[in-house]
């Protein structure tokens, strides 16, 4: 296929899909690339205790570290990156991006320092941000738009197994590289053994960078004709301009997306990051067991959340719903609350865990939802760009604030041992009631947004 920006002149928005094989290898494809990313992203968080004792960090840094210097990058280079996705062959800028987030996170095991380690951790941001825009774009050239929460849904269980992977999986690395004090890396030599994670998770991707080759680079549909310059800058200028200017015409949409998944970004990024550090402060758990049950816990309800919503939005969307990302997930949130309370304030890990699925399984299709209602609206020339725009806003406040309430709440507001689990419990409480009122009360302007994209 084509690598070229624009589609032939005859090229219309009716011209057949790729055959299901193609469209679901390219799923599968990227899911894998979103595993890693996430894998890369969320390793850090079994390493909270090491990191602070070697590098003498507080809750609050270790917040900031993997909270806010990583969100404010992701978001900010994200802007970027999303230009270029309306605008570049996306398969390109998967394989930078791959390639550079692959190798801050091995950067991550060079730090001597907590600013050594911020650096790096802001190379992960940079490097991350260019999937999301470029992968989604290509996604939805390659479904049918009743199919589309669906692909979305399979698509994000990458970030379910790539965050449970980082339990799973990186908690049995934790636990094997802690055997000695020192781990050592051909070409760099001994080096403290949480360093060594960082090394055994970020160096393979850089070779498993060049999978998307493998895919071809889908034909653009759903253009609207929207002027694209060709310099590189002035493109991103014009870019963002054209999307503020489509953002006024569906202004109550927009408004009531952008903050209602703003909340409920900040209680799925804010207590992801805590689990582990609660879990080992409450239970004393090792992180082995940490990893095994979290892990788990998190991949069987996201991936059985994601399923459930991708069928459920789906067919709502054929029965004439247009609506149903944002019905689906307002109800999601409402049933949710009582659940995620109740597991972040027992001593009974049982109980934990049982409830921590029940939360997950109902929270998990985020990213499905937010993506697909956006590109249900906007026209192609502007998908990259939108959802890299929706990332540098809602996702800078909610992904990057999120570890920061959960700790300064329960830093400030509670005493004792479980301060981490009290915020966590008090951000539920709080942002997914709002969250839900904000989705459910959107339902109207997305009606009339979607039906206005399809006219």
């Amino acid at each position: 296929m084509s690598e070229h920006i624009d589609p032939p002149t005859d090229f219309r928005s009716d011209t057949p899909y790729p055959a299901p094989s193609v469209a679901w290898y390219a799923t599968l494809l990227l899911a894998f690339l979103y595993w890693l990313s996430i894998l890369d992203r969320f390793i850090i968080s079994l390493l909270v205790e090491p990191i602070k004792r070697d590098m003498g960090i507080s809750d609050l840094q270790f917040g900031l570290l993997h909270g806010a210097a990583f969100a404010i990058t992701y978001s900010l280079f994200g802007l970027i990156a999303g230009a270029l996705a309306d605008r570049f062959p996306r398969r390109w800028i998967i394989f930078v991006s791959v390639a550079a987030w692959s190798m801050a996170t091995a950067a991550c095991g060079m730090a001597q320092n907590f600013w050594h380690l911020l650096i790096a951790r802001v190379g992960v941001g940079m490097g991350e941000a260019g999937l999301n825009p470029s992968a989604t774009s290509m996604l939805t050239d390659l479904f049918p738009r009743s199919r589309l929460t669906s692909a979305m849904a399979v698509y994000s269980m990458g970030a379910t197994v790539g965050s449970g992977t980082a339990y799973l999986l990186g908690g049995a690395i934790v636990e094997l590289v802690s055997k000695s004090d020192t781990f050592s890396i051909p070409l760099i030599g001994a080096i403290p053994s949480w360093q060594a994670v960082f090394f055994i998770i970020g160096v393979p991707g850089v070779f498993l960078s060049l999978l998307i080759f493998t895919l071809p680079e889908p034909l653009r549909r759903d253009r609207s004709n929207i002027k694209q310059s060709s310099g590189f800058w002035k493109s991103i200028y014009e870019a963002y301009k054209n999307l503020i200017q489509f953002i006024r015409t569906q202004s109550r949409f927009f408004a009531h997306h952008y903050s209602g998944f703003m909340f409920a970004s900040a209680v799925m990024g804010g207590c992801g990051v805590w689990y582990p550090a609660h879990m080992a402060r409450t239970f004393a758990w090792s992180s082995s067991e940490i990893g095994l049950s979290l892990g788990i816990t998190l991949v069987a309800a996201g991936i059985l959340g994601k399923f459930i919503c991708g069928f459920a939005v789906d067919t709502m969307y054929s029965k004439g719903y247009r609506d149903g990302q944002f019905r689906w997930y307002a109800c999601c949130l409402v049933l949710a609350t009582p659940f995620g309370i109740l597991a972040t304030t027992t001593a009974n890990p049982v109980i934990f865990l049982s409830c921590v699925a029940v939360f997950l399984a109902l929270l998990a299709p985020l990213p499905a939802c937010y993506v697909a209602s956006l590109n249900l609206v906007t026209p192609n020339e502007l998908r990259g760009t939108g959802i890299a725009f929706f990332a540098g806003t809602a996702g800078l406040i909610g992904i990057g604030a999120g570890p920061i309430i959960v700790a300064g709440i329960g830093e400030s507001l509670f005493a004792g041992s479980n301060t981490i689990g009290a915020g966590m419990a008090t951000t539920i409480a709080i942002f997914c009631p709002i969250a839900a009122v904000l989705l459910a009360t959107g339902c109207k302007s997305m009606r009339t947004a979607v039906n206005a994209a399809e006219s």
